[in-house]
């Protein structure tokens, strides 16, 4: 994947080995079919706790080569500016890319949370995980020990959130849906806090929910694959759960390229309450609103 100068995007940094950490993945991951040793390790063999915690995860990576199906002709989105101009790009701090079974996410450090996720969806893909069960998202969601535990968001991040009012909370928003994956494994994984953001929960439940069903409703009817980059959008200084939690966006995008057609068409809603669904834009006013170049294999 290229990047603008002046950002890294290193090989997946040593995961911290905290024991709660480890019970937190394996405790998510365990119903859906995590393979166990007998003695009731996660098959991640002899390592360290921090081994056994990602042990259902696709082995780590310098990039996204390793899941490069999940992007229009294999090609990542190149980040090119900051919503601020290249003064922007160093809150971004390190950029890390994460790879899993159905799809990626490319996570941003200083912000504790992610930039997009990408994924290629079929009609097949969604009747094979029509009848898959959504776990309970209090259980399911859990902090990725690849990332380096100053970069991640935290569950308790989100803890005093249940307790304000709907209009003023923060649900964990997922960027590539739960609904979208084909199978329990794949679903575990879009538990990861790293593929979530801080979004408000009446956009969450209403307007954006639409926007995914309308997408997944899209698929079913195309010919063939449908690439979906679903990405969150952060002001210059952005405002963060807690005193040092991660970073609320400021709108949520969601580009779908037709990869038969050719076509392509994006849906941006504001992260607020009374946020209503607008007509698409343009890919190319996407990229310009962003900074990122999304499908540089176009053309």
């Amino acid at each position: 994947m290229l990047l603008a100068a002046g950002l890294s995007m290193p090989g997946f940094a040593t995961a911290d080995t905290t024991r709660s950490l480890t019970r937190d993945l394996q405790r998510a991951l365990e119903p859906f079919g995590a393979p166990q040793s007998p003695g009731g390790r996660s098959s991640g063999g002899r390592g360290s706790p921090s081994q056994s915690r990602t042990a259902d995860l696709p082995p780590v990576s310098g990039s996204f080569q390793a899941c490069a199906s999940h992007f229009y002709r294999g090609q990542a989105p190149v980040v090119v500016a900051g919503p601020s101009g290249e003064a922007g790009l160093s809150r971004y701090g390190t950029l890390r890319a994460l790879c899993y079974d159905q799809f990626a996410v490319l996570h941003a450090g200083g912000l504790k949370g992610p930039l997009f996720s990408a994924e290629r969806l079929t009609a097949e893909e969604l009747r094979e995980g029509a009848d898959v069960k959504r776990p309970d998202g209090r259980k399911a969601f859990f902090a990725d020990a690849r990332l380096p535990e100053r970069e991640r968001a935290q569950l308790d991040d989100y803890a005093g959130e249940s307790r304000l009012p709907k209009a003023e909370r923060h649900d964990r928003g997922h960027l590539t849906p739960a609904r979208d994956m084909r199978d329990e494994r794949s679903m575990a994984q879009s538990f990861s806090l790293a593929n979530v953001v801080p979004q408000n929960a009446v956009n969450n439940q209403q307007p954006w929910n639409k926007i995914e069903k309308d997408t997944r409703a899209y698929v079913m009817r195309a010919s063939g694959p449908v690439t979906i980059i679903t990405g969150a959008y952060y002001e210059a200084r952005p405002a963060r759960l807690g005193e040092d939690g991660p970073a609320i966006p400021s709108a949520m995008y969601k580009l779908v390229h037709d990869d038969t057609t050719g076509r392509s068409w994006a849906h941006w809603l504001p992260n607020t309450a009374t946020a209503r669904i607008q007509p698409p834009i343009s890919y190319e006013e996407l990229v310009r609103r962003t900074g990122i170049k999304f499908l540089p294999g176009q053309g």
